[in-house]
């Protein structure tokens, strides 16, 4: 299987290499290219993640990254796993889940699945994802493709 995690923080990037060490082939998106350029170098940004760890997924080929959101038609998968920072009234701010979706939208393939990993409330995917990808995709969710919700753990 073919996944893209979106998002490559401290969710994001366990998140793919832990998919890449199983039974997927992984292509992390972030839009931050220092990042992509440090993963696809074998290094590490995060404390918790071992660079050896990286640099041996992505020399096997089982993870790669990219700021190339276009390659998300190579995918059976998208999960995202973008920020949601509270804001100044205690709320989450779903604008990166929404410029996200707009972003995936155009290149997503039929019958693929779409995950929201990022914290949020309760109605964000039907009320606000599912919304702009619908509109970007020129697809129906459910029918063209699958879209769910990952609570926090």
């Amino acid at each position: 299987m073919k996944i893209a995690v979106v998002g490559l923080g401290y969710v994001g990037l366990p998140l793919s290499l832990q998919f890449a060490r199983s039974c997927a082939s992984v292509m992390g998106l972030d839009v931050d290219g220092k990042k992509v350029q440090l993963l696809s170098n074998g290094q590490s940004y995060i404390k918790h993640v071992a660079p050896s760890a990286v640099a041996e997924l992505v020399k096997s080929g089982k993870f790669c990254a990219s700021t190339e959101f276009s390659r998300i038609k190579e995918v059976e998968a998208v999960i995202i796993c973008v920020p949601t920072p509270l804001t100044k009234n205690r709320e989450p701010d779903i604008s990166f889940v929404i410029k996200t979706g707009e972003m995936i939208a155009p290149y997503l393939a039929k019958g693929a699945l779409v995950v929201l990993e990022s914290t949020t409330y309760p109605g964000t995917t039907d009320e606000d994802l599912r919304v702009v990808l619908e509109e970007g995709s020129g697809m129906k969710a459910g029918l063209d493709f699958h879209l769910a919700f990952s609570p926090e753990r």
